[in-house]
Parts: C-alpha cells; sequence; structure tokens
C-alpha cells in the first residue's frame, strides 16, 4: 500500500504513468486519508478536548434499537454544542 503524497511524487517525475495510477488506486494500492469533521469542546484554559464515546466490549456485535437511538442522539447532541475544528490532510 503506497501514500497518496508518494504516488504524486512518482507521477511528477515521470516514473509512473496516469494509467498505472489509476490501476493502483482501482485495485486498492494507494491508501487515502479518510477523516469525518473534528469535533471539539474549548476549555476555560483555551485546550480543545475531543468528546468521545464508545461501547465496552461491544467490538464485533450488533446494538439493540435503543443503543442505535442513543448514538444517534449524542451525535445530535455533539454537533449542536461542540465547534468543527480544521483537520486539515498531514
Amino acid at each position: 500500500m503506497q501514500k497518496q503524497s508518494n504516488i504524486e511524487a512518482l507521477k511528477k517525475k515521470g516514473v509512473l504513468s496516469a494509467a498505472a495510477t489509476k490501476s493502483l488506486e482501482k485495485s486498492g494500492g494507494i491508501s487515502k486519508r479518510k477523516s469525518k469533521p473534528m469535533f471539539v469542546f474549548e476549555t476555560v484554559e483555551g485546550k480543545d478536548v475531543i468528546p468521545m464515546l464508545y461501547m465496552r466490549n461491544g467490538k464485533g456485535l450488533t446494538l439493540k434499537k435503543e443503543g442505535i437511538k442513543f448514538l444517534a442522539e449524542h451525535e445530535k447532541l455533539v454537533k449542536k454544542f461542540a465547534t468543527i475544528k480544521n483537520n486539515k490532510e498531514k
């Protein structure tokens, strides 16, 4: 798996063609950063804190309707009260 920045560098140098790049993208050979907006609360001291919620011992399990509803309500509250931090790709 290659980083997108490495692929761009190879394309600039002329080592990698556009067709080869497309082939790598199609086969999943290029990693792409997937990120959701980062919500933060600012503390009195001026630091950003990230609200998090996780379900302990829930890996690989499916939630009932109540659990799904709870997570949706939590997400609404975070979006309502927190601010979005500009998280650009590195």
